[in-house]
């Protein structure tokens, strides 16, 4: 897998990618993004070298990732953290580890940056999440309501 940061050109892809997971969380119950996810904000992310595209080996884009240097929902912290946000595998490609080696891509780059910890927010009422990060080191923190929602804070320490 290539991870690179988007590009302007990319915007599409990361939205359609935003969307269908959007869509798919939808189904099971869950509230994840509001759809479709407001292209103004994307390209904004965009611009700041925040989002990055997942390909695969073939450079199809699978799956993006949102890397942020400091996250409100945290508080007032010292930069000591990398946060994981807007996390998207293409449905199709789920079940295969996409997910957790984008975290651990992150984990490289939060050590290299010399950070101590990943940290990263999920819907606090949705088990299955919550166990995914778990089982990928992540221990949970506190919960906070954002925007109507819980989310549950979860953090692991760089390895």
């Amino acid at each position: 897998m290539n991870v690179r940061r988007a590009h302007q050109e990319d915007a599409v892809t990361v939205a359609g990618l935003l969307d269908e997971a959007t869509v798919w969380a939808g189904d099971l119950g869950f509230s994840q993004w509001p759809l479709p996810f407001p292209r103004d904000q994307l390209a904004a992310a965009i611009d700041r070298g925040e989002v990055y595209v997942v390909e695969a080996e073939d450079g199809e884009a699978v799956a993006t990732v949102t890397m942020l240097l400091d996250d409100p929902y945290w508080g007032d912290r010292p930069p000591d953290a990398f946060y994981v946000h807007k996390l998207a595998v293409r449905r199709d490609r789920a079940g295969r580890g996409i997910g957790a080696a984008i975290v651990e891509w992150a984990n490289a780059e939060a050590a290299e940056a010399g950070r101590e910890f990943l940290r990263l927010d999920c819907l606090g009422h949705n088990p299955a999440i919550r166990t995914y990060y778990e089982d990928l080191g992540f221990q949970h923190r506190s919960d906070i309501v954002a925007d109507g929602r819980t989310l549950s804070l979860y953090e692991r320490l760089v390895r």
